[in-house]
């Protein structure tokens, strides 16, 4: 379960195998939901609190923007030199395409969770039916080796660059005389120059 919005929301798909959109209705999610992006990383759809009034709304709108955006193109979040990115592929691809059910459930109820739990299953016998499991872990440890890698490229290059070099650029991009990118390209060039030892006669 994730808490707030914005790229925190989308990252759990980093891990999950699995990811749920819940909404519940009168609350305008269905809204908030296409503006997160959020709605590309559903595999499931979830209603809950369905027993309330305007459950239905949130279902239709929820189902409309399915159509919207399924089965005529299918998101896929892929990484790109480590960032989570979006990208639209044509529906038929090397498997058959995944809609997202939209399920209504009341929390309290259990006969009324037991079809999410179906839809669960579903979803997960689909993932090892089309090879897309090994496909989606694959895909999750490159995201996560090359996290590793810019986590540990940035601790040595700052461990080496020390406090006046890094103070120097500061001040350069204060004045203006180099960008924010040149500075980066600068300190880059500090970190590989090869260090030239005195030379004793």
């Amino acid at each position: 379960e994730t808490v707030g919005a914005g790229q925190n929301e989308v990252d759990i798909v980093r891990t999950a195998h699995t990811t749920l959109v819940v909404e519940a209705p009168g609350m305008g999610d269905d809204v908030q939901a296409i503006k997160a992006g959020i709605m590309e990383i559903a595999d499931i759809l979830v209603v809950n609190k369905s027993d309330r009034p305007g459950a239905g709304g949130t279902v239709r709108a929820l189902k409309t923007m399915l159509e919207i955006t399924r089965p005529t193109a299918h998101q896929s979040l892929v990484d790109h030199h480590g960032i989570l990115e979006q990208v639209t592929t044509p529906a038929k691809i090397e498997y058959e395409t995944w809609i997202p059910p939209v399920i209504q459930t009341v929390a309290t109820e259990i006969d009324r969770v037991e079809p999410l739990i179906e839809a669960i299953e579903t979803h997960q016998a689909y993932l090892g039916q089309t090879d897309q499991d090994g496909h989606l872990e694959a895909q999750r440890l490159k995201i996560e080796l090359v996290d590793r890698l810019q986590a540990e490229l940035l601790r040595q290059i700052m461990g080496n660059m020390g406090d006046e070099l890094l103070t120097d650029l500061i001040r350069q991009v204060q004045k203006r005389t180099l960008t924010p990118q040149q500075a980066v390209e600068q300190a880059i060039r500090s970190y590989y120059q090869p260090k030239i030892s005195p030379q004793t006669s």
